[in-house]
C-alpha cells in the first residue's frame, strides 16, 4: 500500500483502520480520501475467509468491485502501479442499486438468434 500511496500523488491519504476507537464498520479496512471532502472516497476490504479484494466507491451512486488482489483493487483507484500477471483482472464487477443498497449484476449482452421458419 506504501507503494501505490507514493506514486498516487493526488490521494489525499490512506490508511489502514486498526484502532480501537475507530468506527466499527470502518475497522480493518482501508480508508481512501482522494479529495478535499469530509470522508473516505473508497473502502478496500478483503473478508475474512475469502480470496477477493473489495473496493467501495463512495458517491452519489456507490459503486462496489471485486478483485483477485490488493495491487489491481489499489490500481482500480489510481492505476499507479504496474501490472504483475493476471491476477490484475478484475473478478465480475457489481454494481449497488441506489435505491435498495442490493448489490446487482449487470445485465449481459444477449446475441440475436435467427428465428427458424
Amino acid at each position: 500500500m506504501a507503494e501505490w500511496l507514493a506514486a498516487a500523488g493526488d490521494v489525499t491519504s490512506a490508511y489502514v483502520s486498526n484502532r480501537r476507537n475507530d468506527d466499527p464498520a470502518l475497522h480493518h479496512r482501508i480508508i481512501i480520501a482522494t479529495g478535499p471532502g469530509d470522508g473516505p472516497s473508497h473502502l478496500v476490504h478483503a473478508p475474512s475467509g475469502r480470496n477477493i479484494w473489495i473496493v467501495f466507491s463512495a458517491g452519489p451512486r456507490t459503486r462496489v468491485h471485486r478483485f483477485q488482489t490488493l495491487r489491481a483493487a489499489l490500481n482500480s483507484i489510481r492505476p499507479v502501479l504496474g501490472k504483475v500477471g493476471a491476477a490484475n483482472v478484475p473478478v465480475k464487477a457489481k454494481q449497488v442499486s441506489p435505491t435498495s443498497r442490493t448489490p446487482t449484476r449487470k445485465p449481459r449482452a444477449r446475441a440475436n438468434k435467427p428465428k427458424v421458419a
